[in-house]
């Protein structure tokens, strides 16, 4: 009976234990308990377990390789020598339509009907007769005989510009205007008004135009002289009337090392088309340019150092063509002087035609100036 008594209160100690041994765990064996009940419910709806997966996880996933879509992948590629329409932190759109501009066109749209149209307009490509000479996208448009001069675009790019730009805060781009009354048409309808050729309005000609030149320019951290003087009151005597300015504002800032002829072109044929030459650069029309080079031959005496120019003008064509590829036309080169021979970087510009609209014109002259700006900066700025 004894050792019966001392086996019951021996079982009963034992139970005693168990029981406060499974109350002292009960916490840790529920912590694992649960989560495999949990998963084992979750089982049985594959899409509720992994959508809730992927929740629990994904904080340990990188996101670059997270792609859970049926949508292609989009990726940023680099493009080299092309800039964006948005040039630069500031919010600066070069593509941007002048507001002054776009008010210019609304207005021209509520009398275009009404207007009386002269010819058609074509965005063909020209070229005017010459010889074209090409190395690595770079033309040139010769009229000169080769057995006088061909120009060897590989050794004139080697040889250089003699450009160096020693002080930034002082003048060192002059951009004026010998034919200043030409002007462009606002709108772009597929023909012309003989009303669109030339304006004495400086919001509607090449003064316009050059003003985006200059803002450019000014952008790329280089002091400009624009002269907005109207030289062609007196067609015959525009040259000489915009030599005179010239050489004035050569005395005035005698840092002055470039200096710019701003035109248009006309180019009209005997059916009376008239051709824009245009490029599409980031989706934005264009009016495609064209820099006019000359030498001392036939009738041009007194040009000796012409060549000098020609080797700027190829820097700049290559880099203009560079970054925004077909807005340049061929440099034509010629028995042409002007007023290139009052510096060793001079040269005349046209910017597309009386057919293309202003608003090309002013796009391609920023496109023209932002390209110039950066090589100055690059290559003929004095550290």
């Amino acid at each position: 009976m004894k050792k019966q008594l001392v086996i019951f209160f021996s079982n009963i100690v034992i139970i005693l234990g168990c029981a406060g041994i499974c109350v002292n765990y009960m916490p840790v064996i529920y912590s694992y308990i649960y989560p495999l009940a949990h998963f084992s419910a979750r089982l049985s709806s594959s899409e509720s377990f992994y959508n809730g997966l992927k929740s629990e996880i994904s904080d340990y996933i990188p996101k670059a390789v997270e792609n859970n879509t049926t949508a292609p992948i989009e990726r940023d590629t680099e493009v080299m020598n092309v800039t964006g329409s948005k040039d630069s932190d500031d919010g600066y759109n070069i593509t941007k339509t002048p507001s002054d501009v776009a008010e210019l066109m609304k207005k021209a749209e509520k009398t275009v009907k009404k207007a009386k149209s002269k010819g058609k307009t074509s965005e063909e490509a020209y070229q005017g007769g010459g010889t074209i000479i090409s190395y690595k996208g770079i033309e040139i448009q010769s009229k000169i005989p080769s057995k006088v001069y061909k120009p060897n675009i590989g050794s004139l790019l080697k040889q250089d510009s003699d450009l160096m730009i020693s002080d930034k805060s002082k003048p060192s781009v002059l951009v004026y205007h010998s034919h200043t009354t030409e002007a462009y048409t606002l709108l772009d309808t597929g023909y012309y008004m003989s009303s669109d050729a030339r304006s004495s309005d400086a919001s509607k000609n090449v003064v316009r135009v050059g003003d985006e030149l200059v803002k450019e320019l000014e952008r790329a951290g280089f002091k400009v002289i624009h002269d907005r003087t109207i030289h062609d009151t007196d067609y015959n005597s525009s040259y000489d009337s915009s030599r005179a300015a010239v050489e004035k504002y050569l005395e005035e800032y005698p840092s002055i090392e470039v200096t710019i002829d701003l035109h248009r072109d006309d180019i009209t044929y005997s059916d009376k088309t008239k051709v824009k030459p245009t490029a599409k650069i980031m989706g934005k029309k264009a009016a495609r340019m064209m820099i006019i080079s000359g030498c001392e031959y036939g009738l041009v005496k007194n040009f000796p150092d012409w060549e000098y120019n020609l080797r700027f003008d190829l820097q700049v064509q290559r880099a203009v063509n560079e970054k925004y590829k077909g807005v340049m036309r061929p440099i034509l080169f010629s028995q042409r002087k002007y007023n290139m021979y009052e510096t060793h970087n001079s040269f005349l510009l046209e910017i597309g035609t009386d057919a293309n609209t202003l608003d090309e014109a002013c796009y391609s002259a920023r496109l023209f100036g932002n390209a110039l700006g950066e090589l100055m900066n690059r290559k003929y700025v004095k550290q």
